[in-house]
């Protein structure tokens, strides 16, 4: 169910920023989806085995920060250089999170 949700939260965002242009919208929808699968995480994992702070599972919203840099009003070249790199990172966050599954 977490992943599901997961999917749906990156969906969301990319909807909301690429389609519509909504950065804000895509801020809170995802930090929000963001919470309940840190919430459902925490359910499920027990923090004695590796559940205390699943940072991983924030991808979500660093996809939402990093496109609201990427699509902003006023993109600079810094801007684009800063999110290119966050971006990278967020795919190493993927990767934990499989080695951490």
């Amino acid at each position: 169910m977490m992943h599901l949700i997961m999917a749906f939260s990156y969906w969301i965002t990319l909807h909301n920023v690429c389609e519509l242009g909504m950065i804000w919208c895509s801020n809170l929808g995802a930090a929000g989806l963001t919470a309940g699968v840190w919430i459902m995480f925490r359910m499920d994992v027990l923090p004695e085995h590796g559940g205390a702070f699943p940072v991983e599972i924030s991808g979500p919203f660093i996809t939402s920060v990093t496109l609201g840099m990427m699509y902003g009003h006023t993109v600079t070249q810094t801007m684009t250089d800063v999110a290119r790199g966050i971006a990278a990172l967020i795919i190493l966050m993927h990767v934990a999170l499989c080695f951490r599954l």
